[in-house]
């Protein structure tokens, strides 16, 4: 059944003649005779009585119109509650997010969002797996690396960098390097890596790699650094879970000039095609808070 069908129909009997109808839908009534008559056939029962001076509905046709005025009153309501939570940011979201963004940087960021949007609802999991989006139904992920997931729409919202670190217990034991070439002498604290990590390390010139040894490999950056301000080994951290302990002296920056692409911070969802408006307000809000930070800067 057509709804536009439906629409001339109510029109009809709530402006009592054709000619009213015509005149407030802008179209000739000849248009409208012929959308009742494909109505009715399409019904098989008479839902008008029409004469030359008259226009009055049938029983069938006031039962039928009491039922249809109140669906599409309903269906205009729905919309127009659609349209006012697409306005303004509304719902419940999903996302996931590595333990140590979640734990150190993302908390606060969370927090801002849902002081400036209150009708949001979010559910965050902090986790180091690669979460199936589609399949866990989860709206966004925010992951650290490559982007090599051709299921999902990514956004990439800055460059995660890293230093060198170790504690003042490690180098009184250790003269902290002055030079790349002498981090091979360290012993490291690895992440992810057992044994060795190759990693290309920008020191103001062509990119070159650097091959760290430890006995001690982490999947967990926060395990990592507590274990490097245990003076196990020196590490290398992004910054934002650091700054807390250079500022109380836990750590010291080593080869401060040294910077060491860890890679790129991406928001990741399932599909671009009709994103709520809360994700949309989250993830620019999310990017804005990044391309603040210092450690996230390319």
């Amino acid at each position: 059944m057509n709804l536009n069908d439906l629409s001339v129909f109510i029109r009809v009997v709530e402006d009592g003649s054709f000619t009213a109808a015509a005149d407030r839908l802008g179209v000739p009534k000849s248009t409208l005779s012929r959308t009742l008559n494909r109505l009715e056939t399409h019904l098989g029962v008479r839902l008008l009585q029409r004469t030359t001076r008259s226009l009055s509905l049938t029983d069938a046709g006031r039962q039928f119109y009491d039922r249809v005025r109140h669906n599409l009153n309903q269906l205009a309501d729905a919309e127009r509650e659609l349209s006012e939570f697409q306005a303004s940011p509304r719902g419940h979201l999903r996302i996931t997010m590595p333990v140590e963004l979640g734990m150190r940087f993302m908390g606060e960021i969370t927090a801002e969002f849902m002081q400036r949007y209150p009708e949001v609802s979010l559910e965050a999991d902090l986790s180091g797996r690669v979460v199936d989006l589609v399949e866990e139904g989860v709206d966004l992920g925010l992951r650290i690396g490559a982007f090599n997931d051709a299921q999902l729409i990514g956004r990439r919202l800055g460059q995660l960098n890293g230093r060198f670190f170790a504690s003042p217990h490690y180098l009184a034991q250790h003269p902290a390097p002055t030079d790349i070439s002498e981090l091979a002498s360290h012993s490291f604290v690895l992440f992810r890596q057992a044994r060795e990590n190759t990693v290309p390390l920008d020191a103001g010139r062509e990119p070159v790699n650097v091959r760290l040894t430890g006995r001690l490999s982490a999947n967990n950056a926060l395990m990592q650094m507590d274990a490097v301000i245990a003076g196990l080994g020196m590490g290398l951290l992004p910054g934002f879970i650091t700054d807390q302990a250079v500022a109380n002296g836990q750590l010291v920056p080593v080869l401060p000039n040294v910077r060491v692409r860890m890679g790129d911070l991406w928001a990741m969802t399932p599909s671009r095609l009709h994103m709520s408006s809360a994700l949309r307000a989250f993830i620019d809000f999310v990017a804005e808070r990044v391309s603040q930070h210092p450690w996230f800067r390319d």
